[in-house]
């Protein structure tokens, strides 16, 4: 028997068996009646949202803002009861939790006691946000409470433009008075500009000076310096003298011992010369026994008295001399002669020369008479006496002068030694006051080399001042051009009620739709349509015979139920599109698309069904059940796919309805043919694949059967 023989026996088979006839129509309507009840609704989601009944409990308080009453909850209730967005009902917070309890609410909005009173905040240092609590019965429909959880947004973003609006007209309202500030600021700011102007002038004439001096400032640190280096020297200098001006103390004071003592010897010489004179008398009678040799030690000692004299006289002047150049190398300061103590030691000195000078030239005259007393006595003992007598009496007068001479000898060598004394005293002096000199310009040195680092800080700080003052100058004229124009700007600003209302609400949304459904049900229909397919076609299952007769092979086996199948299946597709086009009249972008892919659903549900129920019969049904509940959720019939979660996602990527139903959204709303072309050709290979496994099935069925009849035939 060929294929088409067996398929035409198939439906002779179905038409003589009422009750099979009545199955398979009943079957071919399963999709009409899934399309007639569950496309036929042509309400939206959002038609009826006052059906949902919402609590509302006002606990608003009120509060005073400047000096007026306000409840913010009471014009709130206003707006909701003036609106049908959900179906308010007003009740207390009793009422309101007992009915969430009973789940007589899909929602509960509670306004807190202290709602005015936080708006009164807005304008403070620390604002309290307004506190909306709404509290959702989620259990009694998702949809539903994202609808009332979508309302209760509006109404928080209403109340922010309510605030906003508040808060901006009293904004617009002190602008005025913010313009006026800044017309005297920019009046003040122009005055400042003066004055920093005068003050950039200002620096600038201090770093002029400043820097014009800081050469004289470092003259002046190394001019102390030099000081510093003189009076080092000079104490140096002075400390080394020392020893030599102690010396000479000592020196002129034993010069005034020595002149004490010759003193006292003129003295006794001219006592003696007195004597002598005196006694020439007796020296007449005595010179044979005791004149010669008396006048012969007498001439012996004038001798050495000449020596010695001439000896004085010559230290006397060497003494003079030095002191002379020392007076000269070391001038005082200027005092009256008789207070200069150089001058003293001079005179003295002067004095001592004199007369020592003087003694030197009698004690010539005297060893001369000595001599030739002694020669006179020698020679002349007898006529020289009267010459003697008056020899003496010149040597009397002569040693009077001497004696005068030692006494002012020995008044110049104190005066001498009392100048040198103080000239000792008065060089210690010198050094001590050298020495606080010395310290003095070395803190002088350091106080200038700090004055002059101080006064290159001082023209660099100069300099910076000068900057920055040129700065401020600049900065205080861009505030004052700012401020001014601030001034204008601000004074020129629209502060009404209109735009009060634009500020705190500036935006507005100008919304469109492509794709979009003329009623809810367009949403559901790609759904519905592969729902209804795969279920009729798996009751229609149900009444086809799948045992095989002894003479057809297995391929022909499955040809001839697979065209079974799909031909019933292509019928109730035929059914369901009618109802779809001409009594639902569903608005579809692509109505031979949906023709067609209608078709080629059928054709690969079949294919499906029939390897399931071949393989497994009822369990393979049960299975396919399963398979439908399976795709329910996540092949995007509820939920977009890229909502799911990633292995679900990853999953849905596997089942046919993913792709059945992205078709008929591709061909009903989106009119997307190369979307729909996608989704068929993946379909087509579910075709290709269950069609072989259908195949295999049907080779290892008949496998069965022979293996079955040769064991009974071997009974």
């Amino acid at each position: 028997m060929n294929i088409f023989k067996l398929l035409s026996a198939e439906f002779s088979n179905i038409a003589a068996h009422k009750g099979i006839l009545v199955s398979v129509i009943a079957a071919l309507l399963v999709p009409v009646v899934y399309g007639g009840i569950l496309l036929s609704a042509t309400w939206g989601p959002y038609d009826n949202l006052n059906n949902l009944p919402v609590a509302v409990v006002n606990n608003d308080q009120g509060a005073i803002s400047d000096n007026e009453p306000i409840n913010v909850g009471n014009e709130l209730v206003a707006n909701m009861k003036q609106g049908k967005d959900l179906g308010w009902e007003f009740v207390n917070s009793t009422d309101a939790m007992r009915g969430l309890q009973k789940n007589d609410y899909y929602m509960a909005i509670i306004i807190p006691e202290d709602f005015s009173q936080r708006v009164t905040t807005v304008m403070e240092p620390n604002p309290q946000k307004l506190e909306l609590e709404y509290i959702q019965n989620e259990g009694m429909n998702f949809l539903a409470s994202k609808v009332t959880e979508t309302a209760t947004q509006r109404i928080r973003e209403q109340l922010a433009n309510t605030i906003t609006q508040n808060y901006t007209s009293k904004v617009f309202t002190s602008l005025d008075d913010v313009s006026d500030g800044f017309g005297r600021a920019a009046d003040g700011s122009a005055r400042l500009s003066d004055g920093t102007t005068q003050l950039h002038n200002g620096t600038q004439e201090l770093l002029n000076s400043v820097t014009s001096k800081q050469s004289d400032i470092t003259k002046l640190a190394n001019g102390t310096q030099e000081l510093k280096d003189g009076t080092g020297l000079l104490l140096s200098k002075l400390e080394g003298k020392s020893g030599d001006i102690t010396k000479l103390a000592n020196g002129s004071q034993e010069l005034h011992d020595g002149t004490v003592r010759l003193k006292d010897g003129t003295g006794q010489i001219l006592a003696g010369l007195q004597k002598a004179e005196t006694g020439s008398e007796e020296l007449k009678n005595g010179v044979a026994n005791n004149l010669a040799p008396g006048a012969r030690g007498v001439a012996d000692g004038t001798i050495r008295l000449k020596d010695g004299s001439a000896k004085l006289a010559d230290g006397a002047n060497r003494l003079l001399a030095g002191l002379k150049e020392f007076r000269e190398a070391n001038p005082s300061t200027n005092l009256p002669p008789y207070k200069d103590p150089y001058q003293q030691i001079i005179d003295g000195a002067q004095n001592l020369a004199d007369g020592l000078n003087s003694l030197s030239t009698k004690s010539v005259k005297l060893s001369d008479g000595a001599v030739k007393v002694a020669d006179g006595i020698d020679n002349k003992i007898f006529p020289g006496t009267a010459k003697l007598h008056d020899g003496l009496n010149q040597l009397v007068a002569g040693q009077k002068k001497v004696d005068s001479g030692a006494a002012q000898l020995e008044d110049g060598a104190s005066r001498i030694a009392d100048g040198n004394a103080q000239v000792d005293n008065g060089w210690q002096e010198l050094i001590t006051g050298v020495s606080k000199l010395d310290n003095g310009a070395e803190r002088i040195a350091e106080g200038n080399a700090a004055v002059d680092e101080g006064w290159k800080k001082l023209a660099n700080g100069a300099s910076r001042l000068e900057d920055g003052a040129g700065k401020v100058d600049d900065g205080s004229e861009q505030l004052a051009s700012g401020l001014k124009e601030g001034a204008d700007k601000t004074s020129g600003l629209n502060t009404g009620e209109q735009n009060a209302q634009m500020f705190s609400s500036p935006v507005e949304l100008a919304s469109d739709t492509v794709n979009d459904y003329e009623y809810y049900r367009d949403s559901t229909a790609p759904y519905v349509l592969t729902l209804g397919l795969f279920v009729g076609i798996l009751i229609m299952s149900m009444f086809i015979n799948f045992k095989r007769p002894a003479d057809v092979s297995s391929i022909s086996w499955f040809a001839v139920k697979f065209m079974n199948l799909t031909i019933l299946s292509l019928f109730q597709a035929v059914l369901l599109l009618m109802t779809v086009f001409f009594i639902l009249k569903l608005n579809v972008a692509n109505p031979l698309g949906l023709v067609l892919f209608t078709v080629v659903v059928s054709i690969v549900f079949s294919a499906i069904v029939l390897f399931l129920a071949a393989a497994a019969g009822n369990i393979g049904r049960f299975i396919a059940l399963a398979f439908v509940i399976l795709q329910l959720s996540i092949t995007g019939a509820n939920l977009p796919r890229e909502m799911l979660p990633e292995n679900l996602r990853a999953l849905s990527e596997f089942l046919p309805f993913t792709y059945s139903i992205a078709g008929f959204k591709s061909v009903i709303t989106l009119g997307d043919w190369g979307a729909a072309v996608t989704n068929m050709s993946v379909l087509l290979a579910y075709l290709i694949l269950f069609a072989l496994l259908s195949v295999t099935v049907f080779i290892f069925m008949k496998k069965s059967q022979k293996q079955k009849h040769e064991f009974e035939a071997a009974m």
